[in-house]
């Protein structure tokens, strides 16, 4: 999937959200931490245990508009919100079109503050195009593409500059799974 926007947010895969949103974001960051632990013995040098615990994070910062860029669209729960067409998985091997809105802060804000991830709400972020994500280097086509990732929001905030009233800043945290590809073989494999 791949628009002219690259970052989708949606509650739940391109196939099954109820919505789905594009965001104008200037930049993204996906961390891991790990955490080792570190055991200091008397008179000894330090041991290292690491039990092989990773936590990805995603940060995602950008601008939004105030309105919504199209005063025409009267799509319920999406008013007044441009939007593209994106192609995307259907979840059985082939693809389909859906419709992305581009939101405006004060959407964007009530639908971060009443989210919540779990077994039932799959939140996903999906940064690029996820159809050409490798995770090895096994296979032909290797590209870093993109990726999906499922997220919880974990902090996020909306800024306003002097002079830039018609947008706002934005940035948003969320605490992740390790990312999936579009293909079940770009899946992260743990050793056995």
């Amino acid at each position: 999937m791949d628009g002219g926007l690259s970052v989708f947010l949606r509650d739940n895969t391109h196939n099954d959200a109820t919505w789905r949103l594009l965001l104008k974001v200037d930049q993204l960051a996906i961390s891991y931490a790990r955490t080792p632990i570190h055991i200091a013995i008397p008179y000894s040098e330090p041991e290292i245990f690491d039990l092989g615990a990773t936590r990805p994070s995603i940060t995602i910062s950008g601008v939004i508009d105030t309105i919504g860029g199209d005063t025409t669209n009267s799509t319920s729960n999406f008013w007044g919100m441009a939007s593209e067409t994106i192609v995307g998985p259907n979840g059985s091997g082939g693809t389909n079109s859906k419709v992305y809105y581009i939101p405006y802060k004060n959407y964007l804000e009530e639908k971060l503050v009443t989210l919540t991830t779990d077994s039932a709400n799959d939140l996903q972020l999906e940064v690029g195009d996820s159809t050409k994500a490798k995770a090895t280097g096994t296979g032909t086509g290797l590209s870093t593409g993109g990726g999906i990732y499922s997220v919880g929001v974990q902090q996020f905030q909306f800024a306003l500059a002097p002079g830039m009233e018609d947008r706002y800043t934005y940035s948003m945290q969320f605490v992740a799974k390790f990312r999936r590809g579009y293909l079940t073989a770009d899946k992260i494999a743990f050793p056995t």
